[in-house]
């Protein structure tokens, strides 16, 4: 399935829950798998790459979800930002992961992908707030696919 919109129809933001926004459910997805990730990775990684990367993807969703709930469009911008910088943390830990646990490597490869198309969303979202009567934009939205986030299990 694809959608070439970061929100689950034309609503005006404030009237609706930051549940409807396909970003937020894309990265509380994507939370999730990495949650399931990182519960596999040694034990003496609890701490570092872990922690770090468990962080970064928890805070993604929250941020989307603090942010739309603003009054003030700058606001959720600025959360919207804070969620994309968390995503592009979480691809550097994801890539060490990929590189340094060959085992894990296809789980946090799809991860990687699966953040791609936030990072893009995130991007398409913070500009159509930036610039709401744009008309350029519209056609040159590209169609994104919906990543497949899969359970890694033990």
């Amino acid at each position: 399935m694809s959608t070439t919109s970061t929100t689950s129809s034309k609503k005006d933001f404030k009237k609706m829950s930051f549940r409807d926004l396909v970003v937020w459910q894309q990265s509380y997805d994507f939370a999730k798998g990495v949650h399931a990730l990182t519960r596999q990775l040694p034990q003496e990684e609890r701490y570092a790459l872990t922690s770090q990367l468990t962080r970064g993807a928890f805070s993604m969703p929250v941020q989307i979800a603090q942010g739309q709930r603003k009054w003030a469009k700058a606001d959720f911008v600025k959360h919207l930002n804070y969620a994309r910088n968390s995503s592009f943390e979480c691809e550097t830990y994801l890539l060490l992961i990929a590189d340094l646990f060959s085992e894990f490597k296809d789980e946090a490869e799809k991860l990687v992908e699966a953040n791609t198309i936030i990072q893009k969303m995130l991007s398409a979202l913070i500009y159509t707030i930036e610039h709401p009567k744009n008309k350029n934009y519209e056609s040159k939205k590209e169609t994104v696919e919906e990543p497949q986030i899969v359970a890694v299990t033990a």
